[in-house]
């Protein structure tokens, strides 16, 4: 088999926890490319959106990376400061149950509510919906820590030929989605084909876009024909794009419909009970879930605004897993020892001050280079680390953090504040243009956005512009204002740079990516991203991300804040859950430990 970056990469995300057997344990059967190791350190897309993907200011989009679905697991461990290294230990496993365990619940506190249920229209990683979505409809493929690899979970295989633009799919026999209706390719090709339609929201629909043939073999072979190489292809297949939809119910129901109650919608080991949006979704198990018995019997996920809260509401034992995102909790979180059993990643770039360059046709001022480069000048991120964060987070205005494998120094030198220069620029666009500075800032209501908001607007007020901010919405309202409506001049975003698999956030700032969030467009960018896709190595990936570097201090399509810290914290009863790619955990193999 071959296994270049990913088997690698995988040593940069260390998760613990202990890995349970109420389901099935798969043959890795999962070929992908050439490998060259890389120092461990651990890291995973975290935001609202994929990194692919994606993105979102750090707490709003998320990324892609890492890329995504961890099965086996070792045993739990204590979280570290916030790379996302940890030393697990292992644990004996529990046998297999025989039924679901009547009464059992797993409630989760989540950092963002999902757009919906169904995977085109979610943002996608951990911290939008992918979580709760792969409950519903189970993955292709998924990411495996103890392989440092993917391997098959729906596929029984996944394999390339040897320039890596063909790829060959086997699913497992038998499969069936509740009303009948066969997992095939027919069924595969259909999902597929859903990711590259107009409607499709989701960021991965940028790969998706890259396969120019679906060639259906027979019901259970597929061989997917790409436009260009693409070693990491089965990222794409770990991520939404794998959550195949059942082709009856979605004709039956409508998108519309099927986005709020996909009953038997996909062959996931529960099936949708609630959905209220704004408030929780809660799923039930199956009680013929392909993959064996399913423990537990109910899992909610619940909408808790802000980390402090929801912090409170593990603390108070309301809920027994919670996803935090704001160093200041997570300081208390660790302080506490509730780290004992968690998941912890760090994503480069998570959080940023998104610049809308002029995304499909809009003409905000930020279109003009001149004031991109001003806003990026007139940020002090050490005040914004303060004002935020109480000075607890990983202040940084360079795409890489110290604490990443691919960190140097002389290759992401930060950017360091110069406000007069940056009046220097305000006021020569407004000489030149009439522009009298007024510009829109978007965020939402958590507290430590809204401290961090108030900081931005005093820092670009000193600079010459005039802020109008709004952060009286949801991150659920903040993503629909960037991704669907386009209605914004800057927003507070992030980007989700994990170690693991850094290309999948970058794609966004291609010219022809399909979840290019902000118009930008630069054809040295375009082939310094061409250039990372086809990094082969630790070398290669870092020589590729410092162009990508270099690129965008010329350009400043967006400018970044911090790398942010993400740490899902478990109570010690929870057994069995599984860390996959960007943040995301898997449950069909989780149970509650009564002794």
């Amino acid at each position: 088999m071959r296994s270049w970056l990913l088997k690698l990469l995988a040593l940069l995300m260390v998760f613990g926890l202990v890995a349970a057997a109420c389901g099935n344990d798969d043959d890795d059967g999962v070929t992908t490319a050439p490998d060259d190791p890389a120092p461990a350190e651990p890291a995973d897309d975290g935001d609202d959106e994929p990194a692919p993907a994606p993105a979102d200011d750090g707490d709003d989009e998320p990324a892609p990376a890492p890329a995504d679905d961890g099965d086996d697991e070792p045993a739990p461990a204590p979280a570290d400061d916030g790379d996302g290294e940890a030393d697990p230990e292992e644990e004996p496993m529990m046998d297999a149950c025989e039924a679901t365990v009547p009464g059992t619940e797993i409630n989760m506190g989540v950092f963002s509510e999902t757009r919906g249920l169904d995977p085109i229209i979610t943002s996608g990683s951990g911290v939008t919906g992918m979580t709760e979505l792969s409950t519903l409809y189970d993955q292709l493929i998924v990411y495996d820590h103890n392989l440092g690899d993917y391997r098959p979970h729906l596929a029984e295989s996944l394999s390339s030929n040897d320039d890596l633009t063909e790829w060959t799919l086997t699913l497992r026999p038998g499969i069936t989605f509740p009303d009948g209706t066969p997992l095939d390719t027919a069924a595969v090709h259909y999902s597929l084909q859903r990711f590259v339609t107009e409607d499709a929201l989701n960021g991965s629909s940028a790969f998706i876009a890259w396969v120019e043939e679906f060639e259906i073999v027979d019901d259970l072979t597929m061989v997917l024909h790409l436009d260009r190489p693409w070693g990491t292809f089965p990222y794409a297949l770990a991520d939404e794009p794998g959550m195949v939809v059942n082709p009856t119910v979605v004709e039956a129901m409508g998108q519309e419909e099927f986005n709020l109650n996909p009953v038997d919608g996909g062959v996931g080991p529960y099936n949708i009970e609630r959905y209220a949006p704004g408030e929780e979704i809660v799923v039930t198990a199956k009680d013929d879930y392909w993959g064996g018995p399913v423990c537990v019997e109910t899992i909610r996920f619940i909408r808790i605004p802000g980390a402090p809260a929801t912090y409170e509401a593990y603390q108070n034992d309301e809920i027994n897993v919670a996803f935090l995102r704001e160093a200041r909790t997570i300081a208390d979180a660790v302080e506490n020892g509730d780290d004992a059993s968690s998941f912890s990643s760090l994503q480069n770039g998570g959080s940023s001050i998104f610049m809308n360059n002029g995304v499909r046709g809009s003409t905000p001022p930020t279109t003009d280079l001149r004031l991109r480069e001003a806003i990026a000048l007139a940020v002090d991120v050490d005040v914004l680390n303060q004002r935020s964060n109480e000075g607890l987070g990983k202040a940084n205005t360079a795409l890489m953090h110290p604490d990443s494998v691919y960190y140097d120094a002389a290759l992401f030198p930060e950017v360091e504040q110069n406000l007069d220069r940056a009046r220097e620029l305000v006021q020569e666009v407004k000489d030149e243009t009439g522009w009298d500075g007024s510009i829109r800032l978007a965020c939402h209501n958590a507290p430590s956005r809204i401290d961090w908001a108030i900081a931005v607007v005093a820092l670009l007020e000193a600079a010459g512009f005039e802020v109008d901010l709004d952060n009286d919405g949801t991150i659920l309202d903040l993503i629909t204002i960037v991704l669907r409506n386009a209605d914004f001049d800057l927003a507070c975003w992030g980007f989700n740079i994990s170690d693991e698999t850094p290309f999948f956030p970058m794609i966004q700032f291609r010219s022809d990516a399909r979840n290019n969030r902000i118009g930008y467009a630069d054809p040295n960018m375009d082939a310094a991203i061409d250039q990372l896709q086809v990094a082969t190595n630790t070398e290669e990936i870092q020589a590729a991300l410092a162009e990508i570097w270099r690129v965008w201090q010329q350009s400043w399509p967006s400018a970044i804040t911090e790398s942010v810290q993400e740490l899902i914290i478990l109570k010690p009863e929870v057994k069995g859950v599984m860390a996959t790619q960007v943040s995301a955990l898997l449950f069909h193999d989780a149970y509650i430990d009564e002794g």
